[in-house]
């Protein structure tokens, strides 16, 4: 068929009949574009990521392995993802042989769930690390074990694709064309279409909104704590030992928000860009489509999908933006010529917060003491009962929020959110 000269081009039949925008050279051009810019930047700033992490040792905290992963997945987006489904949707017709006919399928799937599974790994082990301080974090080898562990179950829920992606003619059309066989049964298609939307989705999107509803509520909740525990030791203690605590706890919470900030703009970002792309998929299954979409399908299907790749680009962005360390070990990686031109100067220390620096050297030994990336900070003896207090307020604010008519003693869960926003 692709050979036949009497077939019919499917792009000139949907111009005739349906007026597609896809068909038309402006609108790809545009598209075009749009997806270089999305693939440069993005290969450019996860490999920077990559770089940063791989080249310091001291930013090879646990929360910087999964940053990595994550940047890896997006590096594989960009080059399969972000290239192969706009050339389909504008030829409409498939070029790429019948080996990435099931592959890139599987791979756009995967990068999905391995991503909001990795977010919701880096959600759970804040939650571990702030809310219970005294329990052993996760090391580097654990880590990594997680990281595989979430490799292998994505890969295992949506390998199903691989076996029902099929190459073939479409009508009197030419060229071959790869679709989805369900052998007739869209219940099938449509169930498992849903169960892997509430699998991939929304159950870790359920995960990481809780997780970090907790971790707000614990920095409120420790910040009111240690304020009541100060006043009230302050009699019976020595004014320097409690000055200094009190202002080594500031800086802890502080980083802690920091952090916190960061990886909930992740998630968000993330959601925001592949939100109307999931609807569009949803709606679609199930033909809920107002007839406006249906008869821009491809149009709509590839604003979406565009909308969806742009995640590949918020999160080193947010890491330049949000985390110093990182920033900074970006900065490393430009040619000191290039970085004169630019008048962009490398910085020579590693801020944190309120003037406490950390040179390069300090850093890296900080974080040889530290390799699980916990943002404790040493406050001599009085450290481990402080820590044992706050582990046990921790756990009271898990069953003031399970168990909302409890709160008798305590101000409101509004004044928890509005001072981690606020601070």
């Amino acid at each position: 068929m692709p050979n036949d000269t009497s077939c019919m081009n499917l792009n000139d039949e949907l111009w005739l009949f349906r007026g597609d925008y896809t068909t038309r050279t402006p609108v790809v051009a545009l598209f075009g574009f749009l997806y270089s810019i999305i693939i440069i930047c993005g290969v450019i700033g996860n490999t920077c990521v990559v770089l940063a992490i791989t080249r310091n040792k001291a930013l090879q905290t646990v929360p910087n392995l999964f940053i990595l992963s994550l940047s890896c997945s997006d590096i594989v987006v960009c080059c399969i993802s972000a290239t192969i489904t706009p050339i389909t949707a504008f030829r409409k017709d498939w070029i790429f042989g019948p080996a990435l006919c099931r592959i890139a399928p599987f791979f756009a799937g995967l990068s999905l769930c391995f991503s909001t599974f990795t977010l919701t790994a880096i959600s759970i082990d804040r939650y571990m690390l702030i809310c219970f301080p005294m329990k052993k974090p996760l090391s580097h080898k654990q880590a990594g074990y997680v990281i595989a562990f979430i490799c292998l179950f994505c890969g295992s829920i949506v390998s199903p694709v691989i076996f029902k992606q099929k190459l073939g003619t479409f009508g009197n059309f030419c060229g071959l064309y790869c679709t989805e066989d369900w052998s007739g049964n869209e219940y099938q298609r449509r169930i498992y279409g849903s169960v892997l939307l509430f699998i991939q989705f929304l159950i870790p999107l359920i995960i990481i909104g809780f997780s970090y509803t907790l971790i707000s509520l614990r920095i409120g909740q420790s910040m009111i704590l240690k304020n009541a525990k100060n006043k009230k030791n302050n009699s019976n203690s020595s004014d320097g030992c409690e000055n200094y605590l009190t202002d080594q706890q500031k800086i802890a919470i502080r980083r802690k928000q920091r952090a916190n900030r960061m990886f909930i703009a992740m998630v968000i970002a993330f959601v925001v860009s592949w939100l109307p792309s999931l609807t569009y998929n949803l709606l679609r299954d199930y033909e809920l489509l107002p007839d406006s979409v249906t008869s821009q399908e491809f149009l709509v299907g590839v604003a979406t999908h565009c909308t969806a790749m742009t995640s590949t680009v918020w999160n080193p962005l947010l890491y330049a933006a949000l985390n110093p360390q990182l920033r900074a070990a970006f900065i490393e990686l430009i040619p000191g010529s290039i970085r004169q031109k630019l008048h962009l100067e490398q910085e020579k220390s590693y801020p944190l917060l309120n003037g406490n620096n950390l040179t390069g050297t300090e850093l890296t030994q900080a974080g040889r003491a530290n390799k699980y990336g916990s943002t404790s900070i040493q406050v001599g003896p009085c450290k481990r009962a402080d820590m044992q207090i706050m582990q046990s307020s921790c756990k009271r604010v898990l069953f003031l929020f399970l168990f909302p008519s409890f709160r008798t003693d305590f101000q409101s869960v509004e004044f928890f959110f509005s001072f981690s926003l606020s601070s």
